[in-house]
């Protein structure tokens, strides 16, 4: 029987991680170990796409391939989607883990002017190229660590404006970048400072004004809200995704 022709074979993995098996319905227990483990694994693709998985010699037996690599002493295994991360910013506060291990808490943190707030004064203050170059670096990070898909929540520029120039920074980098980006408008992330003691006020401006713009100019996908006590309320939270899901960011 004549092989079927590949465009490239990996082979002779130490251990290929298939993650067969998988329902509709998380794993649990002990099945959760079950990671569909092929020992000296091989892999084919053609035109992008996973042909077939199984032990070398067997897919050697079926397939010929214009491409070969070897995985001998390595692992084989799907890349990883991170499914929540805050991509677009500016700053750092790394300072801030020292105030936390000596046990001051988020909240408290954030009431001083740190945490979100802070880096959202940053965001506010750069460019859409310094924030690209940035975010263009973690992502270059993230993909020698095995990531190719993320979900990137917006929120740290908390006004109009400045959430639309996160969210217009992560369409250029999905277009630029290898990395799957999945944009989340996060316009709820915390109530800025010149809302303190307005949070109506601001949920009634990202539902009249952010959540709009954002859906007529189709750079989000999904809508979210920091629901949290000393954000936003649970009642804040539900009219603030009620109106994504209206808008389409669902």
């Amino acid at each position: 029987m004549a092989k079927q022709k590949v465009d490239l074979l990996i082979e002779n993995a130490s251990e290929l991680v298939t993650l067969r098996g998988g329902t509709q319905r998380p794993l649990l227990g002990e099945r959760m170990r079950d990671l569909g483990i092929i020992k000296g694994g091989g892999v084919t693709v053609r035109r992008g796409r996973i042909v077939s998985v199984g032990k070398t010699r067997e897919i050697k037996r079926k397939f010929e391939s214009e491409e070969t690599i070897d995985a001998s002493g390595k692992v084989v295994m799907p890349s990883f989607v991170d499914p929540h991360t805050h991509l677009v910013f500016a700053g750092s506060r790394e300072d801030e883990f020292e105030m936390r291990i000596q046990g001051s808490t988020y909240m408290k943190i954030l009431e001083r002017g740190g945490g979100i707030l802070r880096t959202v004064n940053e965001t506010r203050k750069a460019s859409k190229e310094e924030l690209f170059e940035n975010c263009k670096k973690t992502l270059d990070i993230m993909l020698q660590h095995g990531t190719t898909t993320v979900e990137a929540k917006s929120g740290y520029g908390l006004t109009t404006k400045d959430e639309i120039k996160c969210l217009e920074v992560m369409k250029l980098l999905a277009q630029k970048h290898p990395i799957d980006i999945v944009p989340t408008f996060l316009g709820a992330h915390a109530i800025p400072l010149e809302y303190k003691g307005k949070a109506d006020e601001y949920v009634n401006l990202v539902i009249n004004e952010m959540i709009p713009a954002v859906a007529s100019s189709r750079l989000a996908e999904f809508c979210d809200v920091f629901c949290e006590k000393g954000v936003f309320s649970v009642e804040q939270s539900r009219r603030i995704l009620l109106s994504g899901r209206k808008h389409g960011l669902l």
